[in-house]
């Protein structure tokens, strides 16, 4: 598989697109006014604690407080499931999700009070309406290791299958373990010598002893440690072996990212190539539609077919359609193809959408169980591309398929949209006729309520137009009815579903 990074930088937005054999899989943003919190750290103060869920929220100086569960601020053990995760995701976080804990977790008044001063890391991002989401358990990720400062513990990435490879990494991470603290040793560590890894944890070490310092020092409510920025983040993060070329649009990023990778991914280096073009290098991957169309809820297929997605505040609804594809023999067969077509494009849109939680997936009804296992086996394979956690939950005698994804940060139509004005979300407006409606009950209550010898109307022009044309008798019937003359003028300016009725 051949797999390139594309950064777009300007002064003001950062845009990274991974490319997997000349499509744009993922898309990552980061504008500078709103750059992302997870992995940042500061120093709070609970502001409220709630026994009831087991849960505070904490100031650490942003608009909305920081969510804080119990389970994030228990030290965890090496038998802990928060650990586990960390392991799976291969993630600079120890995070625990509230419904997957198991452990016996103490009463939230027990751990902490309020107005206690504590130092927390974000370890998820703001998403819609909700805080980010906040633990006591620190951790800074290296290229190679992630320091736990606050843990006892050695892991191991469990992306990392070989069993040769595994054990002597594991024997360096026993060997490098300092005093205080732990480790977990990143996927991307396969390979690499003992001191390459020492001199990983020894960059970590002295970032923990610069936060420790910075953060005797700081005010309550205030950022002690803010993590890389995007293209770096992603740099340490997500480039591995598979990755062959990452291309730089902008001279002064590309240079910090030559900087970055000499000395501390020296292997990387060679990776990256500056880009001069006059294009826009968006547009020259075809990037720039990918995105866009990645905005529309319908989403074609080769065959003919479609699907169709929606994004609820609670979860992510994908309905399959054969569209146009008849097939070749019978209505079995039909839904079956497109099924197995949709899948690559739904995990596709998955990807490039970053669409998360509650996924529920309306396959075309198949009766065959043998497909049923065909299609599942299909979904199963094709997930694994995904690096966000996924889990098929179900598949249902309806034929919808649960599932779910982690979550980490806001969905790119969340990210690049905003809601309409005029529909507030909902994705319709009212019609021309019942807005035109609506203003005739209102002229007739004007009317009644207050003396006048005539009327005027001001509206949309597709308003007046509508009331001129089709709709001219009902304007008569009205004056005849009121006694009065009804004045209509059209202004450009306001929305179809604004009027006034001036009483004259």
């Amino acid at each position: 598989m051949s797999i390139e990074l594309l950064v777009n930088v300007t002064p003001f937005e950062t845009r990274i697109a991974r490319i997997e054999n000349g499509l744009a899989e993922e898309v990552y943003v980061e504008r500078e006014r709103e750059r992302g919190l997870k992995g940042n750290i500061y120093k709070g103060r609970v502001q409220r604690v709630l026994p009831g869920i087991q849960a505070a929220f904490v100031d650490i100086g942003l608009p909305k407080a920081g969510f804080l569960y119990a389970g994030d601020i228990t030290t965890p053990s090496m038998s802990d499931p928060s650990l586990a995760e960390a392991e799976q995701e291969d993630e600079a976080d120890i995070h625990n999700d509230k419904g997957n804990d198991s452990r016996v977790i103490p009463p939230i008044t027990s751990l902490i009070k309020e107005n206690q001063e504590i130092v927390v890391q974000v370890s998820r991002e703001p998403i819609a309406s909700k805080g980010p989401r906040i633990t006591r358990h620190v951790s800074l990720a290296g290229r190679y290791l992630v320091y736990l400062p606050n843990v006892d513990h050695v892991g191991i990435a469990r992306r990392l299958e070989d069993a040769g490879e595994r054990e002597r990494l594991l024997g360096i991470g026993q060997r490098l373990k300092p005093a205080e603290g732990g480790l977990i040793i990143r996927t991307v560590a396969e390979g690499h010598s003992e001191d390459e890894l020492k001199r990983d944890l020894e960059f970590l070490m002295r970032l923990w002893h610069d936060i420790e310092q910075r953060t005797r020092h700081a005010a309550p409510s205030s950022l002690i440690h803010m993590e890389l920025n995007l293209y770096l983040r992603v740099m340490r993060d997500f480039v591995d072996d598979e990755v062959e070329k990452i291309h730089v649009d902008s001279r002064e990023a590309y240079e910090k990212m030559k900087k970055f990778a000499r000395r501390f991914m020296p292997d990387v280096a060679k990776k990256l190539f500056y880009y001069p073009g006059q294009r826009p290098i968006f547009d020259v991957y075809g990037v720039e539609e990918e995105i866009n169309n990645a905005l529309k809820k319908r989403v074609p297929l080769k065959s003919g077919g479609h699907i169709v997605i929606d994004q609820t505040e609670a979860l992510v609804a994908i309905d399959v359609n054969s569209g146009s594809f008849v097939g070749s023999r019978n209505m079995e067969e039909t839904g079956f193809k497109t099924n197995l077509e949709a899948i690559n494009e739904i995990v596709h849109q998955l990807r490039l959408r970053n669409l998360g939680g509650i996924i529920v997936v309306d396959f075309i009804d198949m009766q065959d169980e043998e497909n049923k296992t065909r299609l599942m086996e299909v979904l199963s394979e094709a997930l694994k591309r995904d690096k966000a956690k996924t889990d098929i939950v179900h598949f249902s005698e309806l034929g919808l398929v649960e599932m779910t994804r982690k979550r980490t940060r806001d969905s790119l139509e969340r990210t690049l949209m905003q809601e309409c004005k005029c529909c507030h979300g909902s994705g319709q407006t009212k019609s021309l006729t019942t807005i035109c409606y609506e203003l005739f009950r209102d002229i007739v209550s004007e009317a009644r309520a207050y003396p006048c010898d005539k009327l005027l109307v001001i509206a949309h022009p597709d308003i007046i137009d509508l009331m001129v044309g089709e709709e001219h008798e009902g304007v008569e019937r009205m004056e005849a009815f009121l006694g009065r003359e009804i004045t209509l003028q059209s202004d450009a300016d306001f929305s179809p579903d604004r009027y006034e009725v001036v009483l004259l």
